[in-house]
C-alpha cells in the first residue's frame, strides 16, 4: 500500500472514531466500492504501438443522488493506490461540502511531454471508450469525469464526443468541465483554484497586504494566484517546475503579467519575468537559507502534486512567521508536516475544503445543464464562496463540538458521520 493511501485510509479511521462511527462501518467506508484497470493500446502518429495502463475507481455511491465525481490525470505517476486514496478524498470532499454526490478519481499512467497533442486525443478517447459502459445510461450518469492533472476542457469535450459516437447521440453531460461551447459553464475553469484563495480569505479576514508563497502554477494555482493578488496579497515566491523552478521577489510579483509572460513564453516564463523585473529564479526552493533567512511569509499555497510539504519545509515556513495554508493540491502535506504547522499554530485549510471549489463548479455545471440556465462567471464564483462559507463555518462549529484544534480532522470527522448517516438510513 502507498503512503498516500495509507493516509486517506487512516484519516477516515481517525475520524470515523473522533465521531463516534461503528468500527466495521469505519472499514465499510474506508475501503472503494470497485476500482477499474484497464490497458490503452495506443497507435502513435508514426505507426507505432504502445501500451498505457490506466484506472478509474469508484470509491463511494451512498451519497451519489446526482452520480460520483472526480477527475482523471494523465501523469506518468498515476497507479492504482494514488486513484483509490484521491477517490476517497473525493468522497470526504462532496460530504464535507454537502453535495449529492459521490467520490470517483481516475486517471491513465502516461507523460504528456513525450507525446503529441494528437496522440493525448487519442488517448482519452481510448479511456472513454473503456469507461462508457461504467457511466450508466444517458439521463441517469452513474459516473461524471472532470478535470484533473494535465487534462482540461478540450480533453473534456473529446471524452464526450468520444462517448456520443459510442452511444449515437449526444451525451455532454457525461462529463463537466467542458467548454463553454460545448455545455460548460463560465466559471468552472477558475473555481477550484478561486476557492482555494477564498477559503484562505476566510480564515485570515482579509489577504490584503498578506505575504504568499505558493508552489504548483497550473489551472488551480493561475486561478488561485489571481484571485489572491485581487485581494491585495503580495506574491514573494512561486514554485513550479515545469517554468523554471522557482521565482523569488521580496518586493513582490505582479501576478497578471506574469500569466501573460507564461501564456507568450511557456517554461522559460520565469526567466524572462526575473530579467525584466530583476526578480531571481532558477532551480531552488524559495525556502532555501539564502533566501529565507530574512524572509516572511503569511500565508501558504501548495497547489502542485501530493505529498511535496516534508516536515522539514514546514518547520521552515513556522520559522518564517506562517499564519495559513490553504492546500489546492489533494493531499499535499505529509503528517509529520501536519503536526509541525498545528504545534507552530498555523491555520490549515485542509484540501476537502480548500480545493472544493472544482466540484462545487462542477454541480453548478450539472445544475444548469438541467435548468437550462446559463450563469456568468462571477455568479458561477458567487454561488461556489456560498458553497465553501457554509462549509467553512460547519468545520470550524466542529472544531467545537469535537474538541480538537485541527481542521483536517474536524472536517473529516464531519464528512464521514455524513457518510454512515447515509449509510445506516440505506439500511447498509
Amino acid at each position: 500500500m502507498s503512503t498516500e493511501l495509507s493516509v486517506i485510509e487512516s484519516r477516515i479511521r481517525n475520524a470515523g472514531e473522533l465521531a463516534n462511527v461503528d468500527e466495521e462501518l469505519i472499514e465499510l467506508i474506508a475501503k472503494p466500492i470497485r476500482v477499474l484497470e484497464m490497458s490503452l493500446i495506443l497507435r502513435h502518429d508514426d505507426g507505432r504501438h504502445s501500451l498505457f495502463s490506466a484506472w478509474r475507481a469508484h470509491h463511494s455511491d451512498v451519497l451519489a443522488v446526482d452520480g460520483m465525481k472526480g477527475g482523471f490525470r494523465i501523469s506518468p505517476d498515476v497507479n492504482r493506490d494514488e486513484t483509490v486514496a484521491l477517490s476517497a478524498g473525493m468522497t470526504l470532499k462532496t460530504a464535507l461540502v454537502g453535495l449529492p454526490l459521490g467520490g470517483a478519481k481516475g486517471g491513465i499512467c502516461a507523460d504528456p511531454k513525450t507525446l503529441t497533442s494528437r496522440e493525448v486525443d487519442r488517448l482519452v478517447r481510448l479511456y472513454a471508450r473503456e469507461l462508457n459502459p461504467h457511466l450508466g445510461e444517458t439521463g441517469n450518469l452513474t459516473d461524471i469525469p472532470a478535470p484533473d492533472l494535465n487534462t482540461n476542457p478540450h480533453h473534456m469535450a473529446i471524452f464526450a464526443d468520444e462517448i456520443s459516437r459510442i452511444r449515437g447521440g449526444l451525451v455532454a453531460g457525461c462529463v463537466t468541465g467542458k467548454p463553454v461551447e460545448l455545455g460548460g459553464i463560465p466559471g468552472r475553469l477558475s473555481s477550484t483554484g478561486f476557492g482555494v484563495a477564498a477559503v484562505a480569505e476566510l480564515a485570515a479576514g482579509s489577504l490584503d497586504g498578506l505575504f504568499v508563497a505558493q508552489e504548483g502554477f497550473g489551472n488551480v494555482g493561475r486561478y488561485a494566484a489571481r484571485t489572491a493578488h485581487q485581494r491585495g496579497a503580495i506574491y514573494i515566491a512561486i514554485y513550479d517546475i515545469g517554468l523554471g523552478g522557482c521565482l523569488y521577489s521580496p518586493s513582490g510579483i505582479n501576478i497578471p503579467e506574469l500569466t501573460e509572460i507564461i501564456d507568450a513564453h511557456g517554461p522559460k516564463a520565469f526567466e524572462v519575468y526575473a530579467t525584466e523585473h530583476g526578480a531571481k529564479f532558477g532551480d531552488f526552493s524559495w525556502r532555501d537559507e539564502h533566501l529565507s533567512a530574512n524572509g516572511k511569509i503569511d500565508l501558504f499555497l501548495p497547489c502542485a502534486a501530493s505529498q511535496t510539504v516534508t516536515a522539514q519545509a514546514a518547520k521552515k515556513m513556522v520559522d518564517m512567521g506562517l499564519k495559513y495554508v490553504s492546500e489546492g493540491a489533494n493531499n499535499p502535506t505529509s503528517p509529520e508536516a501536519d503536526q509541525q504547522f498545528l504545534a507552530g499554530g498555523v491555520t490549515v485549510i485542509p484540501d476537502v475544503l480548500a480545493n472544493a471549489g472544482g466540484v462545487a463548479g462542477s454541480y453548478m455545471e450539472m445544475s444548469k445543464a438541467a435548468s437550462m440556465s446559463i450563469p456568468t462567471e462571477d455568479e458561477t464564483l458567487e454561488a461556489v464562496r456560498g458553497i465553501l462559507t457554509k462549509a467553512w463555518e460547519q468545520v470550524h462549529a466542529a472544531c467545537e463540538s469535537y474538541g480538537v484544534d485541527s481542521l483536517r480532522l474536524a472536517g473529516d470527522a464531519l464528512a464521514v458521520s455524513k457518510i454512515a448517516a447515509a449509510h445506516q438510513v440505506r439500511g447498509w
